[in-house]
């Protein structure tokens, strides 16, 4: 066998190492982007659940009945316990807004956040909030919140 026919063996063998590289880096990625999708619904899902979970409190349930029927009758601690709740829940929907911006929210699970998120902004004192506080928030996600049509929040 002469040298030449070595070589050429040789530059098959590794052109052949380099594409299976290639092809086990993409099945790489690609599983690490199912997982990175997998990650973000499980984390906003969690967020959207402890944010909500907050109401099952009475103290907090009856602050926000009453800011609903007369924010000005809240006292001074009771509007910040609501501010802090309201904030959460914004920035639970941020945090899903800018998932899916890069591409890690499919947009079937975001419409489905979006929609129960969106009952949130029929709330008036919510409403009333986000007009206190939307300049802490990202603009593309102040836009959107500020285009959502509002549902009505029924509580029966």
């Amino acid at each position: 066998m002469n040298w030449d026919a070595i070589g050429a063996i040789g530059e098959i063998i590794g052109a052949s190492a380099v594409v299976v590289s290639l092809v086990y880096l993409a099945l790489q990625i690609r599983s690490q982007s199912r997982q990175a999708k997998l990650s973000a619904l499980r984390e906003m899902s969690r967020e959207l659940r402890g944010t909500t979970a907050m109401f099952a409190d009475r103290g907090i349930s009856e602050i926000f009945v009453r800011a609903n029927e007369d924010y000005n009758s809240l006292s001074d601690a009771e509007s910040v316990q609501l501010i802090v709740l309201t904030t959460n829940i914004f920035r639970a929907w941020e945090n899903a807004f800018l998932e899916r911006s890069v591409g890690n929210l499919d947009e079937s699970v975001w419409q489905a956040l979006s929609r129960e998120y969106a009952r949130t902004i029929g709330i008036p004192s919510f409403q009333h909030i986000w007009g206190l506080r939307k300049q802490n928030y990202d603009s593309g996600f102040q836009k959107y919140v500020d285009s959502v049509d509002a549902f009505d929040y029924v509580v029966r």
